[in-house]
């Protein structure tokens, strides 16, 4: 992974001439890979949810290992669990350790980093840890905390805007970032699950609403009712979102530790984003170092963008501060070998210098077969 720091990618996402050198890095990418069947990501990342991280069978840790081994994985993302819900003990804050952390006294994301953070061959991968931003039972601790849909009723798991922008739920999230940052110094911080949907209609979100856009009501429909597709809530939810990343940039910044985050794909378009999330890839490409665009192909409509023109688009847009995050999840549960493999093919020949996979926990040994006949060499 490349390193680059805040000014220099303010710099890169100004510069016109910087957007047509990628535009052309990413058509030589392309070309190059076309038949080409040594091609593969430079960038090649394997995902650990919490459920492979907090896992008492130590033996676990030592497959896990020989896997990435095995694919040549240049990078590995590692889970430290939620604000309310770490896999490590977190100095200072006991209420907030999982039940398997506060069992056993373990420290599930040190032993994941010392088992996985350097490749037999002596490879120093880079570690990623994964903040999960949803939130359990600090809801129920603090109501107040929870987002709310147009009915007024309370998201079990989402935090509300306001909460995340000026409020204890964001100051928690930045808290979290810069004791993992301290604690670990890995390569970078990621977080998932931060996008605004159907819960950001409370009376504090509202203030935020009206104090961003200066207006005085929300968008409306000929019904009367909130209309949830009008820009104005895009916008309003992007600049939000931007502010809750700068502060935690703000937090990790002094360990040297970079920023990532999980984001949404485009509905239709390839070159779209989702601004509807709060996820505005420009605005927040300004913020942070990289996202990683989810690429459920088991999950995707039809309407979805394929995998091809997605790669080539987030190639173009920012070259490799654009990584294709490809899961493994379907209706019926897990997607196929064949599919899974078509997926990875069509990142490369989109062009596409960072992939990962997640999560490990759904890869069966027919993944992990693939994945090697990907990626290794």
């Amino acid at each position: 992974m490349k390193a680059f720091g805040p000014t220099l990618l303010v710099a890169r996402l100004s510069a016109a001439l910087v957007g047509s050198v990628l535009l052309g890095v990413a058509l030589t990418g392309i070309t190059a890979c076309a038949g080409d069947p040594q091609a593969r990501p430079e960038d090649r990342m394997v995902n650990l949810g919490f459920e492979d991280v907090v896992n008492e069978d130590r033996s676990h840790l030592v497959d896990l290992a020989e896997r990435l081994d095995a694919v040549d994985a240049t990078a590995v993302s590692i889970s430290v669990g939620r604000t309310d819900w770490t896999a490590f003990p977190w100095s200072g804050q006991t209420n907030a350790t999982s039940y398997e952390v506060s069992r056993t006294g373990r420290d599930f994301v040190g032993e994941s980093i010392s088992a996985l953070g350097v490749a037999k061959s002596g490879m120093e991968r880079d570690v990623i840890l994964t903040i999960d931003v949803l939130l359990d039972r600090a809801l129920s601790d603090d109501p107040s905390l929870a987002g709310r849909n147009t009915a007024g009723e309370p998201s079990k798991a989402f935090a509300s805007v306001s909460s995340l922008r000026h409020g204890r739920a964001g100051v928690r999230l930045a808290s979290l970032a810069a004791a993992v940052a301290k604690k670990y110094r890995p390569t970078a911080v990621n977080l998932t699950e931060l996008m605004f949907d159907d819960f950001t209609f409370g009376s504090e979100d509202f203030d935020d609403f009206k104090a961003t856009t200066g207006e005085n009501d929300w968008p409306r429909n000929h019904e009367g009712g909130i209309d949830q597709s009008d820009a104005r809530i895009s916008t309003w939810r992007s600049e939000a979102m931007a502010d809750i990343v700068r502060k935690v940039r703000a937090a990790v910044e002094p360990y040297s530790v970079r920023l990532e985050m999980d984001v949404r794909s485009p509905r239709d378009s390839p070159s779209a984003d989702r601004a509807d999330s709060g996820h505005d890839y420009d605005l927040l490409l300004k913020q942070l170092d990289r996202l990683h665009v989810w690429e459920y192909v088991g999950l995707n409509a039809e309407r979805s963008p394929q995998t091809k023109d997605l790669a080539e688009a987030l190639t173009r847009r920012a070259g490799s501060r654009m990584s294709l995050s490809i899961g493994l999840w379907s209706d019926d549960g897990t997607i196929s070998d064949e599919r899974f493999k078509t997926a990875l093919d069509d990142a490369v020949r989109g062009g596409a210098t960072s992939v990962s996979v997640t999560p490990a926990s759904l890869m069966g040994a027919g993944h992990w077969e693939v994945l090697r006949k990907a990626w290794a060499r």
